[in-house]
């Protein structure tokens, strides 16, 4: 993007005045000071519109949470209970009180499925300041701070790409009426991994663009790197495959723009920031025996670690996928039922139709392979009652490509391919 396209008018030479540069700054503060009002009264409208809040795994991030306070072990266990039987969890225990029945629960659960949720300390990590000022209420302050995060990442990253005041409270908008805001309303790592990976994203965006200066580009990868982490660490799940699907995307990408032009040092940065996340993640897994897609599949197969381990967990993953999606895809499909319509498939094919119309393809090809990575995510665990959960960030480009068709742009959204005429960043 052009610094004339970034800061609205500019003078005869092309080039902003300090003034102009102090207004736009101004305006995109306010704008986002907007986003995270919005933001917050959408999140509070989403909390109120189902009673449980909390589900098995908030337990073991409460706990966590507060054992990182200081809390000792038997009393974060007492924390975790309470707190998820308050806030609409039912019993795992029939005849048994919620609270007793939770603790019984949790305690009979073999330290390797404990060790699952203690080795991605993202949510936990972020939830404990806010645990330890305000107790019980300090994990649904931190999720609401996460939520509220992303929706305001949601509009910059709109604005980052063009859009203008509208299309940037729309992406906030639609971050939480979409199925993602019932999600980022919950006491779940879904809010942290999700704030995180957009803000890989607004960092991604810029280098996207030919042009800029050297320590920028670094700085724009140091910040993709981090975002990428810190959504790998909440949930690997998410982070993971969105490191890896952007390395080998943007990887391929570099390569074919280096056989017409030769390189691009803001793609080789962006490539290589997604590798190094990538990599960096996969060290510490072998480093610290950190539970990886291997662990999970056994997981499910042995139901928790009840079971012995099986001896093929990658070939009965393939059997569970090939058994599982012709279900889901007729669900998504109709809905399940002959000749009905079916809204998230509608929804789905309108909104990644709008991004690649809204938005140029290194862009729109960005967040198609961001939202990719939902689906990468369900053949990892295909499991139907959690389906609409895993599938989480194939709802992001839905929201950035709405977004930008639904509002008018503030300026033509940029050519960041570089053709002949655009003004080089």
């Amino acid at each position: 993007m052009s610094t004339n396209q970034t800061f609205g008018a500019a003078p005869a030479d092309g080039r902003p005045t300090a003034p102009d540069v102090r207004r736009a700054r101004v305006r995109l503060v306010l704008g986002l000071l907007a986003a995270a009002v919005l933001g917050s009264l959408l999140w509070w409208g989403r909390w109120e519109t189902a009673p449980q809040h909390a589900y098995p795994d908030t337990y073991w991030y409460a706990r966590q949470a507060a054992t990182m306070t200081g809390t000792p072990s038997a009393e974060a266990d007492r924390f975790a209970a309470r707190l998820v039987c308050r806030k609409g969890m039912p019993s795992p225990r029939r005849g048994v009180s919620c609270v007793a029945g939770t603790r019984q629960w949790a305690a009979d659960m073999p330290p390797r499925y404990q060790r699952i949720f203690t080795t991605r300390p993202g949510y936990s990590l972020t939830a404990a300041p806010f645990v330890l000022v305000f107790g019980e209420r300090g994990m649904v302050l931190a999720t609401a701070a996460l939520a509220v995060l992303a929706g305001v990442l949601a509009a910059l990253a709109v604005r980052l790409l063009g859009g203008g005041l509208v299309s940037s409270l729309a992406a906030t908008a639609l971050l939480f009426l979409l199925p993602t805001g019932f999600w980022l309303s919950r006491l779940l790592a879904e809010a942290g991994a999700t704030a995180f990976a957009l803000a890989a994203l607004c960092a991604a965006v810029p280098l996207l663009r030919p042009g800029g200066t050297a320590r920028g580009r670094l700085l724009l990868g140091g910040a993709v790197l981090a975002g990428l982490l810190a959504s790998t660490v909440t949930r690997p799940a998410t982070g993971l495959l969105l490191s890896a699907a952007l390395t080998a995307v943007f990887a391929a990408l570099t390569l074919l723009r280096r056989r017409r032009a030769g390189w691009e040092p803001g793609l080789v940065v962006l490539t290589v920031a997604c590798g190094v996340a990538t990599a960096v993640w996969l060290g510490l897994s072998a480093a610290l025996d950190i539970p990886g897609a291997a662990e999970t599949l056994q997981d499910k197969f042995t139901v928790h670690f009840t079971r012995p381990d099986v001896p093929d967990p990658w070939p009965r993953l393939v059997e569970l996928n090939r058994d599982f999606w012709p279900a889901q895809l007729n669900a998504w499909w109709n809905g399940g039922a002959p000749l009905a319509a079916s809204p998230f498939l509608a929804l789905l094919l309108v909104g990644f139709a709008a991004l690649f119309r809204a938005l140029p393809g290194r862009a729109a090809l960005l967040f198609a392979a961001t939202g990719a990575t939902g689906l990468l995510t369900l053949v990892a665990h295909p499991k139907e009652s959690e389906a609409d959960r895993l599938v989480l960030v194939i709802w992001l480009p839905v929201v950035v490509g709405l977004a930008m068709l639904l509002g008018r742009p503030a300026r033509p959204a940029p050519d960041i391919a570089g053709e002949p005429g655009q003004p080089p960043a």
